[in-house]
């Protein structure tokens, strides 16, 4: 974003329901909510010819974004390393998740939210790795 800015483009960022300085809503943290809170910072700064980036989650909610609300603001949209539209691992998507993994994190999250995150962080930023150089600033 800040290579971005730095080189003549508009950038808006919004913290995600239940991230950043939002509030902690226990509803809405889906695709759905997340599409719909995306689409109110859309209109209510009433951009226009946009170009949508999401990496990970944000790839999903770039994309039901224009699911649900359509490419009538959107210029472009970039996914980048994003969450695929099915996770979870069946019989028609045998790379996906296996359901265990998903049920542990969502169990991780509702037994200590806190803990989660701080254990998580170390995972998601390859901490975990020979060599990695993740510090403690950035697992904070």
């Amino acid at each position: 974003m800040l290579f971005l800015a730095q080189n003549g483009f508009r950038v808006v960022a919004h913290d995600r329901r239940g991230h950043g300085r939002s509030s902690q809503a226990w509803s809405g943290n889906d695709m759905d909510g997340y599409a719909d809170d995306l689409a109110a910072v859309i209109e209510a700064l009433d951009l226009t010819d946009v170009t949508l980036a999401g990496h990970s989650t944000g790839g999903g909610e770039v994309t039901r974004y224009i699911g649900r609300h359509g490419t009538k603001r959107v210029a472009a949209a970039v996914l980048i390393g994003a969450v695929p539209p099915i996770l979870v691992k069946s019989a028609s998507n045998p790379e996906g998740i296996p359901i265990e993994v998903l049920d542990g994190l969502r169990s991780g999250v509702a037994k200590c939210r806190s803990q989660f995150w701080k254990d998580f962080a170390i995972m998601f930023y390859g901490a975990n790795r020979p060599g990695a150089k993740a510090s403690q600033g950035m697992l904070d």
